[in-house]
């Protein structure tokens, strides 16, 4: 098998449109240019949301299903698509994963960079806070399991992403507070 050359921070070396050769641009390390069509390419963060939904001092964390990081704890959420909001792609996602509806987002309440996977892209996570105003949780094929959390169960929980951990207990605090109000 073939070794794998393209890293996370590898750049582009073909015009996705022409396939034409790239040559480097301007002085970023990742950024590309086309000589033949003009367009310039850079190797970015993937953005994602994610969703820390606090109800009755106890937020909802989910088990991944697959990988990266199968078995590991997260929250709700997943990558942008082309265009969206996050705040949109955030209420899609919570529907897709758990088919539940989602209001009063707060956020975002964190920001991170961090490897989807070993080797993985870099993602751009964005973390909010929110409830649910309807539907009961019901896991989909990428959720193994989702269970209510309090903060003195965070301790026994292992996160995929430590700013997942982060997230829920700002998340906490702000229920505590009283300031996610439905």
């Amino acid at each position: 098998m073939a070794k794998d050359n393209f890293g996370p921070d590898t750049p582009y070396s073909y015009c996705p449109v022409d396939a034409t050769p790239l040559e480097k641009s301007g002085g970023s390390p990742t950024g590309m240019k086309c000589p033949e069509c003009g367009r310039s390419w850079y190797r970015n963060s993937s953005p994602s949301t994610g969703c820390a939904i606090v109800e009755d001092g106890k937020v909802l964390v989910t088990v991944r299903a697959g990988e990266p990081e199968k078995g590991r704890v997260d929250v709700p959420g997943g990558f942008l698509e082309a265009g969206e909001h996050p705040a949109d792609a955030l209420v899609r996602e919570v529907d897709e994963e758990l088919g539940v509806g989602i209001g009063e987002v707060i956020g975002p309440l964190i920001m991170a960079v961090h490897n989807y996977g070993e080797n993985g892209p870099f993602v751009l996570a964005l973390g909010f806070a929110a409830r649910m105003i309807e539907g009961e949780p019901e896991p989909a094929d990428d959720v193994a399991e989702f269970r209510w959390v309090g903060v003195d169960e965070l301790d026994e929980l292992d996160f995929a992403w430590s700013h997942d951990r982060e997230l829920v207990e700002i998340a906490l605090r702000i229920e505590e507070d009283g300031a996610c109000q439905a």
